[in-house]
């Protein structure tokens, strides 16, 4: 194709030309640089001095912000500057956050331990501010706490004008409540006892104050008014629960978590000292633990799971493995929709299973051996604990042993031991023997008893069913006649109770079967269980129990299997009715009920 005819061709270039090309090219460019230089400090000025304005436009204060101001100005000295304090950091004064950087050689000393008898020494002690008061600028109290312990501090009082004494009372006065505190100081003996603190004989005269961890300026609520000393003031319920750390703090709710521990300790040394062993069930299970009723389902690795309604059939199963004598300290969950005094969702069960040889009273007679363990050592280790409840609450003692005039008073049957005989009692109450006096009665002459009190048209059959109203009227009953908190009834109902709980011997109606209460409140039940197949597969069969869910329970029968018998008691709710509480809450650290699953 021939070249379109307005396009000339391209003429050859001398080499002076070339480089005079060249040299325009490179001016061209440098040029062009220096425009591009001069463009982007342009554009970094512009937006330098846009960011500026915007910083200036954020700090500048709005009409609302310049009126706050005005009236602050109004205000002058009225408005809160807060103690302008110049610390001493070897007198006082906040301390470093402590990170486990250093350790030394320093004493501290319990409150406790502080009386009359240490006077002139000086200690060392960490615990909170409970009250401050500052009665001058050269002299102040204040009431340090920890645990059940409480004392006396004074600051300053002395003549002559100390500044750092001052400062030190200025600053210490104005930290908030509940703040802890590291103080040292002499203890000096007070003119008068100070009968609003525990340690009525001493005082600590402070030297060197240090804040260790400072609390909010304001509280949900003041200890003080928690613990029933500010009259007329009453925290509530749920206030309390939600800032249960806080509740904890007063004396009573203090003492009431050390007990809730000594329960559990008295509870496994008495089984431990009787040869039983100490089990963990499992918690997650594959179906529901009894009867498939008021339980917690929840997901499992795409398939249902439960959680453990009690450790029952896991009991039974141990014992098949011939430990022989079992129990189990652990939680319990319960679905059951009931917002009463003495239900929860979650509670700690304590249980216990072992062989029989012969009889369910074994059963019977170990669990008062231990119940009078547990409430014996209550009364006497734990004194001091119970005392601080009972300051609060102001309730009755709690009464577990019928005294012996009452036994013969009543001609009442004594099993074993010292004078042992039948009962002549009128409803043909027993003991075991004279050691434990612990009241025993068959549930058809306890509702003879119950009937005694009831109208005509309230009266009970004896094989109907106890309801919670009938077993407060009978324990008030049992207390009126018998003088006690605590008793228990066996031969109850055998539609009543589970599948695997052994009829009676002589009257199919009932059952070997009992439950022990406190206060007129059933705290355990328990039986003795079937151990036959056939009859365990007959039950099962005649209750509606769904069978095909408890295959592996009923193989562990089919090896041979020991007879035996067992029960399972509420910790809380032991707690709560020795001590005479009114509700259940008050014995669970972080209770879990239908309406409440937090903090």
């Amino acid at each position: 194709m021939q070249p379109s005819t307005h396009l000339k061709a391209k003429q050859p270039m001398g080499s002076e030309a070339l480089k005079q090309e060249v040299e325009d090219l490179r001016k061209a460019l440098e040029e062009r640089e220096k425009l591009y230089e001069a463009a982007a400090k342009e554009e970094a000025e512009s937006a330098a001095a846009a960011a500026a304005a915007e910083k200036e436009a954020q700090q500048k204060p709005s009409k609302k912000d310049l009126k706050k101001a005005e009236k602050a100005a109004k205000k002058g000295e009225k408005q809160p500057q807060g103690p302008q304090i110049e610390f001493d950091p070897s007198t006082f004064g906040p301390l470093p956050l402590i990170r486990s950087e250093s350790q030394t050689e320093s004493v501290w000393t319990r409150i406790g331990d502080i009386t009359a008898a240490s006077e002139g020494k000086a200690f060392r002690v960490r615990a909170r501010i409970s009250t401050s008061r500052k009665a001058s600028s050269k002299l102040a109290f204040i009431v340090l706490r920890k645990k059940l312990d409480t004392i006396q501090c004074v600051l300053g009082g002395r003549s002559g004008d100390d500044t750092v004494m001052r400062n030190m009372i200025k600053w210490v006065c104005s930290l908030p409540l509940e703040s802890i505190v590291d103080v040292v100081g002499e203890v000096v003996k007070p003119v008068e006892p100070v009968h609003s603190t525990t340690q009525s004989d001493a005082e600590l005269h402070l030297t060197k104050v240090f804040l260790v961890s400072s609390s909010l300026p304001v509280l949900p609520f003041q200890v003080a008014d928690a613990a029933g000393l500010t009259e007329g003031v009453n925290v509530n319920q749920d206030t309390r629960l939600q800032t249960r750390w806080l509740d904890m703090r007063t004396p009573c709710n203090h003492s009431i978590w050390n007990l809730q521990s000594r329960v559990c300790q008295y509870f496994r040394e008495y089984l431990l000292q009787q040869s039983f062993a100490e089990i963990h069930s499992p918690k997650i299970i594959p179906v529901a633990s009894e009867s498939g009723a008021s339980v917690f389902k929840l997901g499992y690795f795409g398939r249902n799971a439960y959680l453990a309604q009690s450790p029952q059939l896991y009991k039974q199963m141990a014992l098949q493995g011939d430990l022989e004598r079992v129990f189990e300290v652990g939680p319990v969950f319960r679905a059951e929709n009931a917002n009463t005094h003495r239900h929860l969702c979650e509670f700690v069960g304590l249980d216990v299973e072992m062989e029989i040889k012969e009889h369910y009273y074994e059963v019977l007679d170990l669990a008062e051996g231990l119940f009078t363990y547990m409430f014996n050592h209550l009364q006497t280790d734990c004194a001091p604990l119970v005392d601080a409840v009972q300051k609060q609450w102001n309730q009755t003692p709690f009464e577990h042993k019928m005294t012996k005039e009452t036994i013969d008073k009543y001609e009442i049957g004594i099993l074993n031991g010292p004078g042992e005989r039948g009962s002549k009692d009128e409803f043909g109450a027993f003991v075991h023997n004279l050691e434990t006096a612990t009241l025993r009665m068959e549930y058809p002459k306890a509702i003879r008893l119950l009937n005694t009190e009831l109208p005509k048209g309230e009266q009970m059959q004896e094989t109907d069913d106890l309801n919670t109203t009938n077993e407060k009227h009978l324990g008030r009953i049992v207390k009126k006649r018998y003088g006690v908190d605590f008793f228990i009834v066996d031969w109850f109902p055998a539609e009543v109770r589970p599948f695997y709980t052994m009829p009676h011997p002589k009257d199919a109606r009932f059952s070997n079967s009992y439950d022990m209460f406190m206060r007129g409140e059933e705290i355990s039940s328990g039986a003795q269980r079937i151990h036959d197949v056939a009859l365990l597969e007959e039950r099962i069969q005649k209750m509606g129990v769904d069978s095909s869910t408890l295959v592996d329970y009923l193989d562990s029968f089919r090896l041979g299997a020991w007879p035996h018998g067992g029960f399972g008691v509420g910790m809380e709710r032991v707690l709560m009715l020795y001590l005479g509480l009114g509700n259940i809450r008050s014995c669970s650290l972080f209770p879990r009920d239908p309406q409440r699953n937090t903090p």
